[in-house]
């Protein structure tokens, strides 16, 4: 796998980024997530579909409130149904790893190349750190950072918002609504942190074009997101924040 990602690399560099390792990654980031297009509409059908299904669910779920069992069956069965694949809403992500490792083990056969790797401020084959006397570690640059940034603001974007609670809903209609999404935004928690906590512990040992790569990636995947659907679960991060600031 990685040396497919290294002749990708290699062609991109001599052929069509005029001999420049910044400009190649730019190339390559901006290249897959145009692939990974139809991966991003998918999951965001899936969440879409899963809003939809949430009354379904909840009647499940009092329905075999007292057997777990009979409920995955009766759930699994609705999925079904209206085909919907659980694994689907993991698969972005899966592609995205593949991706991330296979460029990383590419990025380390390139330090033993003779490449052009200064691209602005930084140095595409050294880590994008800042090291403070008196510290222990190293602090993550502003590539790193931004990658951490960007990738929460696109995972969160994915997410579904919160359900619409009419005002003739009784109460228990209420707390099952506002359960089930809890429990559905709790499901893909770890995915909203997965990633930009991978890049903040590690991203000060990773090459900075890693950094460079998934930044472009992730800025590239949030106006795709913004156009499929809008600010998706974002929008509730922007309520409070404009609640915050008194707008």
């Amino acid at each position: 796998m990685d040396k497919v990602f290294l002749e990708i690399l290699l062609f991109f560099y001599h052929n069509l980024a005029f001999s420049n390792l910044g400009l190649t990654i730019i190339e390559i980031a901006v290249l897959s997530r145009l692939v990974f297009y139809p991966f991003i509409k998918q999951q965001v059908h899936y969440s879409k579909k899963m809003g939809e299904l949430q009354p379904h669910i909840s009647a499940l779920k009092a329905k075999h409130k007292d057997n777990k069992q009979a409920f995955s069956q009766a759930q699994m069965a609705l999925f079904k149904e209206h085909g919907i694949n659980p694994a689907a809403g993991c698969l972005p992500a899966v592609v995205q790893i593949v991706v991330l490792f296979g460029l990383l083990g590419a990025m380390n056969q390139v330090l033993k190349m003779n490449l052009n790797t200064e691209f602005f401020f930084w140095n595409m084959a050294k880590a994008d750190v800042h090291t403070i006397p008196g510290l222990p570690f190293p602090i993550p640059g502003v590539l790193v950072f931004l990658a951490a940034i960007t990738q929460f603001i696109q995972t969160r974007m994915i997410m579904p918002s919160a359900p619409k609670i009419r005002k003739e809903d009784k109460p228990g209609e209420k707390e099952e609504k506002t359960d089930f999404m809890s429990d559905f935004a709790n499901a893909q928690s770890s995915m909203i942190w997965m990633f930009p906590l991978i890049f903040l512990f590690f991203g000060t040992q990773w090459p900075s074009g890693l950094a460079l790569y998934w930044s472009i990636s992730s800025l590239m995947a949030i106006a795709q997101q913004y156009r499929i659907s809008g600010l998706g679960g974002l929008a509730l991060d922007v309520l409070k924040l404009r609640k915050l600031l008194g707008k």
